[in-house]
């Protein structure tokens, strides 16, 4: 199991992934990996770090069609990570369809949640999109807070006043977006399709701006 950290470093226009733990930790596991083996990779990653991931053992001398590949995100939140990885539902991506199933098999065997097979891709796009959501969402906050200000409109009364609607959640204005993964995972989605993501972009533009980064 591969869970190191993705963080980010300098590109043109944008932050992009760093990879590299990543891929020194394929490199360091290769040599030890039999067949039968499974390889799972639960590091937030773009899309595409799975097949990179089994693209790094094959170069290692791993007859990957011997292994299981999969992607697995990790859904914790700090300060309960002994129960949230066995509680909560976990998304099973492998590169193909015989792995999926053995990995699901072994999560089977620990998880109180539901375990759910997709693809790859579609595993590693779901983490991005649960954290670009909330970052969506608690930016769209702090733009009302400051509105509200300018307005002279308490936003802590509005937003209890909105959320009366049977399908309004506005989340709660505040510094930045907290935690260490919210405030980097867009940037996964942004670096890979800069023409396409200009609100998850406008939404991490507009904390850095509030943050004065």
């Amino acid at each position: 199991m591969i869970c190191v950290p993705t963080p980010f470093k300098g590109g043109a226009g944008a932050p992009e992934p760093d990879l590299s733990y990543i891929e020194a930790a394929a490199k360091s596991i290769a040599p030890h990996i039999r067949a039968g083996n499974l390889v799972i990779l639960e590091s937030t990653s773009p899309v595409g770090t799975t097949e990179f991931v089994e693209q790094l053992l094959s170069e290692g001398g791993v007859a990957t069609s011997e292994i299981s590949i999969a992607y697995c995100p990790e859904r914790v939140l700090p300060g309960n990570i002994m129960s949230e990885p066995i509680e909560n539902d976990r998304i099973v991506g492998g590169v193909n369809h015989s792995s999926t199933d053995a990995i699901v098999e072994f999560y089977d065997g620990f998880v109180n949640g539901s375990v759910i097979p997709t693809s790859a891709r579609t595993a590693e796009m779901c983490k991005l999109t649960e954290n670009s959501f909330r970052d969506v969402n608690i930016a769209f906050a702090n733009e009302l807070s400051v509105i509200c200000d300018r307005e002279g409109i308490d936003v802590w009364e509005l937003i209890g006043l909105a959320n009366r609607h049977p399908r309004v959640n506005v989340l709660s204005p505040g510094t930045g977006v907290g935690g260490h993964c919210i405030a980097v995972d867009p940037w996964f989605i942004i670096s890979r399709n800069p023409e396409d993501a200009k609100l998850i972009k406008t939404a991490r533009m507009l904390t850095m701006k509030n943050l004065n980064w």
